[in-house]
């Protein structure tokens, strides 16, 4: 070894500040998963003792890593294991208890250990035993109050790893909590999992767990919007429109002041985009000019979108092509629809069976469309064809799993990835183009409705009054405009 342990594992975690805890890990796998997590780079994993032959998979990481990796062994409960471990290059020493004849044995064979403790005595005890990096477990948000409780008063040599209640979704509160490392298990490795999806899951972990912790949101005014959709900014960039279709209300925010002024709609209006200088608008059965300083509007194309139904949300692309979908009025499942409406105001349904269509948005170029199916709670991609004369078959590209909230209005940022909001849920996702989730950022507001991207990559987020009491509303600033900066 060229490198120490000690060293190895604290370059190992700051170039990346996670351990891969591959439980279950066969030995004939082993390279192929651990060259997976590597490439997205990851450089510490640890094989639990209770996985399929574990001494043989360890070995042969460490033969075949080098220096490349720091590998080691989880679940560590015995010391008579660790000299078998330290023999055939284990680095870590990984337990979920805190035994000291573990640790010292750990320590005496040049290994890192890494014992688990779960109160502020055990963490004494480990660092007195000598051990330097602590294992919390299980963490989970009760875990990172004690981290941070434990940080100034531990010596200040000491590292803690968080496992247990961690992943992608909440990485970044955890690193920036007082934690150093994150271990995580099955989010990122289960048996048979396919190696494509452990390296899209590795590399949401990484980037989730390498991208500092954004400020918090910041409201920019409250207009008390019913419903707020469809954000859009003007011509110049500084002015940001968006519609209140319950109240038919057309809102105009100043984003350098927050200043805000309203006009009504002739119709309500349920999204709004731009076809060239002209404010186009999606009323439930039509699309209309909409003139941006009195709310008047003017009749372009009524569309015959079936019975119980009406337009829900859109997006025009840079042909002046506006793609709208619909919604049942009663929710009904399957009586959703896509349609191609061109510059000439041509109506053509594109694509049937969907639910309650939101959040469209077209790649910028223009091969790829993307379309929340609320109801259904799945984001879907479709290819453009010809063009922009149709849509292909579609794929979903998440169900958005173990988030809370539904999917609701969506915008793509300036590398293609989807942001989307979740109504109910408090919060902004941002994906991978795979699914992949890459960040989530939570809102004082339950229901966050849509969102758009200014020149500087910030979210400009609008939230919803809906179905929430005077007095929730009020003390969650729900109904307003936040601005969550990512630079």
């Amino acid at each position: 070894m060229t490198m120490g342990s000690a060293a190895a594992v604290d370059a190992a975690l700051a170039a990346a500040p996670v351990v891969a805890i591959l439980r279950g890990l066969a030995p004939g796998e082993a390279i192929t998963v651990v060259e997976a997590l590597h490439d997205a780079g990851i450089r510490a994993a640890e094989v639990p003792l209770n996985s399929p032959s574990p001494f043989e998979a360890i070995a042969l990481l460490c033969r075949h890593f080098g220096d490349r990796m720091v590998i080691g062994a989880g679940t560590v409960t015995d010391s008579r294991d660790v000299d078998r471990l330290a023999d055939i290059g284990a680095r870590i020493c990984v337990a979920p208890n805190c035994d000291l004849a573990v640790i010292a044995r750990a320590a005496a064979r040049g290994m890192v250990p890494m014992p688990g403790v779960a109160s502020p005595s055990e963490a004494f005890r480990a660092y007195e035993a000598g051990a330097r990096w602590l294992k919390y477990f299980p963490a989970g948000e009760a875990g990172l109050a004690t981290i941070r409780a434990l940080g100034p008063v531990m010596p200040k040599d000491a590292r803690f790893v968080a496992v247990g209640g961690v992943g992608a979704a909440n990485a970044a509160t955890f690193l920036g909590g007082g934690c150093d490392a994150i271990g995580v298990g099955s989010e990122l490795y289960r048996p048979g999992m396919a190696v494509e999806a452990i390296a899209a899951a590795a590399r949401a972990l990484v980037a989730a767990a390498t991208t500092p912790l954004p400020r918090p949101p910041a409201l920019i005014t409250n207009p008390g919007a019913t419903i707020s959709e469809s954000p859009l900014l003007d011509r110049t960039g500084e002015t940001l429109l968006f519609v209140d279709p319950v109240l038919s209300a057309l809102h105009h925010v100043r984003l350098s002041d927050g200043s805000a002024t309203s006009v009504a709609t002739d119709v309500p209006v349920n999204a709004i985009g731009w076809r060239g200088e002209t404010l186009i608008g999606l009323a439930d059965e039509a699309i209309v000019e909409l003139d941006p300083a009195t709310g008047a509007a003017r009749m372009l194309v009524v569309v015959d979108v079936g019975s119980g139904c009406r337009f829900n949300d859109m997006t025009i692309d840079a042909n002046g092509t506006a793609w709208a979908g619909t919604m049942h009025r009663g929710l009904l499942s399957g009586r959703g629809a896509l349609f191609r409406i061109d510059a000439a105001n041509r109506a053509a349904r594109v694509c049937d069976g969907l639910g309650v269509c939101n959040g469209i948005a077209m790649t910028a170029d223009h091969t790829q469309l993307y379309l929340v199916d609320t109801l259904s709670r799945t984001l879907i991609r479709f290819p453009v064809l010809n063009g922009g004369e149709g849509v292909g078959e579609p794929v979903i590209v998440s169900d958005f799993m173990g988030l809370a909230g539904k999917p609701d209005g969506m915008a793509l940022d300036a590398a293609g990835h989807p942001v989307v909001a979740m109504w109910g849920g408090a919060g902004v996702v941002e994906l991978g183009s795979d699914g992949a989730l890459l960040r989530h950022h939570a809102l004082p507001a339950p229901h966050v409705s849509s969102l758009c991207i200014d020149a500087a990559g910030d979210l400009l987020v609008t939230t919803s009054r809906m179905r929430l009491t005077p007095e929730r509303a009020d003390a969650t600033g729900s109904g307003g405009l936040y601005r969550i900066a990512r630079g």
